[in-house]
């Protein structure tokens, strides 16, 4: 190669690295925001951690109750947003055939489920027919923030495989990651019949962009709706110095505390169990690791299975109770009672409420048998092992309080139980005395 060749290839790769580097050759998230009525005070600053990567900081010490960020409604879009900017006949003909199906979605106030999968849906197209849906209105707005979105990557246990997930087996997390498995994948056969997309959607790819949506979208006007540079702030329950508001559907981020010079703003987050937080976010909180709202489990555990030789598996999957319940004994008693004939009892409060002890030593034993060398054996990541430890130990307190109650009301039946039996004894002996 001679000298003007070389000369040639060493320019064309400055220019390559220059463009890719230079704000003045390609416009910024940040640029795009400010450029549609972003309103940034004077009080932060933006501090870059990559392409499209940035994050929000204290330029000067800060008061509480200042306006730090202004993010106006027309940046950001829900369904019918997309659905219009997009408009293309196919697809609000598949959403039209989508809105009819009846599902709901429990773990939210608003059902929101059909808007939340069918904008995931909509992402998962513009990735695999980008002809198509990159000539749109909608992704030539949207494109710097959907790009921006690929920050988002959540240590989320629905990505676990093998060994990882296997060895939650009989944890309520396991239950849950299940459950909320089975959510996204029924919505994945759906998109994938001949109406759709004709073949399955990817389950990971798929989840990113679900997980995605569910974090940085809120309900706004009964509607679940996209606000770019949420996904900018990080968020906490106990540790934040700043909140949001929502004001004529403009989401208005504002100081709640002094805010110091160079301290990064850092949103209040809502108050969410560690295994919800743990599989929509890939994080835990160590002030909520006693904090359930729910716990549910097996009326017949494995180890009721192997007592009783209980062959019917549809007990171990049919019959769940929530242990938070006031009187959860209660129904769990009369469960049992109803079911004597396959337990081998005699209907006694005593002996349900022995069974419900059995089944609960079995899920007591079972946390207690769990070890940190064992969650550092099989989970690499340091993030993994604090938020698995985290939810073991909540868990493992549970199921405790529990057995505890359970025990204190045995101890007292069994008492009652005697009192009756010296009872009828003392009536008996009188009887023959006479």
């Amino acid at each position: 190669m001679n000298e003007f060749g070389i000369i040639i290839i060493f320019f064309i790769s400055f220019f390559q690295i220059y463009c890719e580097n230079s704000s003045y050759n390609s416009e910024t998230f940040l640029d795009w925001g400010l450029k549609n009525n972003l309103k940034l005070s004077s009080f932060i600053e933006t501090s870059k951690l990559g392409k499209n990567q940035i994050k929000f900081i204290a330029k000067t010490d800060i008061d509480k109750g200042k306006e730090l960020l202004k993010i106006p409604f027309t940046l950001m879009f829900n369904l019918s947003k997309a659905l219009e900017l997009i408009n293309l006949k196919d697809l609000n003909k598949q959403f039209k055939e989508f809105h009819q199906l009846n599902i709901s979605y429990q773990p939210n106030d608003l059902d929101f489920r059909k808007e939340e999968s069918f904008l995931s849906y909509i992402f998962y197209l513009i990735n695999h027919k980008p002809k198509k849906y990159k000539k749109t209105k909608f992704f030539e707005f949207y494109e710097k923030y959907l790009e921006s979105l690929k920050k988002f990557n959540p240590k989320s246990p629905l990505f676990y495989e093998g060994r990882q997930i296997e060895y939650l087996a009989g944890s309520f997390l396991d239950k849950s990651i299940d459950d909320i498995k089975k959510i996204y994948q029924d919505e994945i056969n759906i998109y994938s019949n001949k109406i759709y997309f004709k073949k399955e959607l990817d389950f990971d790819e798929y989840v990113h962009y679900r997980l995605s949506i569910n974090k940085f979208g809120l309900n706004i006007s009964n509607h679940w709706t996209l606000v770019p540079f949420l996904n900018y702030f990080e968020d906490n329950y106990n540790e934040y110095n700043a909140n949001y508001t929502i004001e004529k559907n403009d989401v208005i981020i504002f100081s709640n505390k002094e805010i110091k010079k160079g301290e990064e703003i850092i949103l209040k987050s809502s108050k969410k169990t560690n295994i919800i937080s743990f599989i929509m976010e890939g994080k835990t909180n160590e002030k909520l690791v006693n904090f359930f709202t729910d716990y549910s489990i097996s009326a017949f555990s494995p180890g009721l299975y192997y007592q009783y030789g209980i062959n019917d598996k549809k007990y171990f999957t049919d019959y769940y109770y929530n242990i938070l319940e006031k009187d959860f004994d209660l129904k769990l008693a009369k469960l049992y009672k109803d079911s004597a004939d396959i337990l081998g009892g005699d209907g006694t409060d005593v002996w349900a409420y022995d069974i419900i002890e059995l089944n609960l030593n079995f899920y007591k034993e079972h946390f207690e048998s769990i070890t940190l060398d064992q969650i550092y054996d099989i989970y690499y990541d340091r993030d993994d092992r604090i938020n698995i430890e985290r939810i073991i130990r909540g868990e493992r307190k549970i199921i405790t309080d529990a057995d505890e109650k359970i025990n204190k009301i045995l101890d007292k039946l069994i008492e009652e139980e005697r009192k009756m039996k010296r009872k009828k004894r003392a009536e008996a002996e009188a009887k023959l005395d006479l």
